[in-house]
């Protein structure tokens, strides 16, 4: 996609610089398996599988956003300390503007993950990274994929932008 394409389709500021939703996600790894949630009710990919995560707020760190959604969604609570930049995503959909996609791992945990947020998703379990379930969030299965091979960084969906 050309610059100007891009110009086109994203959203435009006042002082001309672009500004982008940054989505933090946690993986929660037992053994060989990750915590995944079945997305419903959301009116986004509900019915997709995808890691517990959100959307950093203004005036929080990306790692108090992290800390924020573990207690939010699966009513554990992380230390900011706890927490590993695995992996980054710069994402591009059809129907949104670019993100950045930033996923830590959660060395340790206090309480045991449940779903908090039954409203938002249908199911919560333990799959092996060996055998994620599908269908899954597209970047979110890059992100896991990467992570296993120690690659931090990925673009997905560039190409399938208009």
């Amino acid at each position: 996609m050309s610059q100007a394409d891009l110009s086109s389709t994203t959203m435009q500021y006042p002082d001309g610089r672009y500004r982008t939703v940054i989505g933090v996600h946690l993986i929660l790894q037992r053994d060989h398996t990750v915590l995944l949630g079945l997305r419903a009710g959301t009116g986004w990919r509900d019915q997709h599988y995808h890691v517990p995560a959100g959307h950093l707020e203004a005036g929080e760190t990306v790692t108090e956003c992290a800390v924020r959604e573990a207690a939010e969604e699966l009513n554990i609570r992380i230390a900011e300390e706890d927490l590993q930049l695995v992996h980054t995503v710069h994402h591009a959909t059809v129907e949104d503007d670019p993100r950045i996609q930033l996923f830590f791992r959660a060395q340790r945990w206090e309480g045991e993950p449940a779903n908090a947020e039954p409203d938002r998703c249908a199911h919560l379990g333990w799959w092996p990274l060996d055998a994620l379930p599908a269908p899954m969030v597209d970047y979110t299965a890059v992100a896991l994929r990467h992570v296993q091979d120690g690659q931090p960084f990925s673009i997905v969906g560039w190409d399938e932008r208009p």
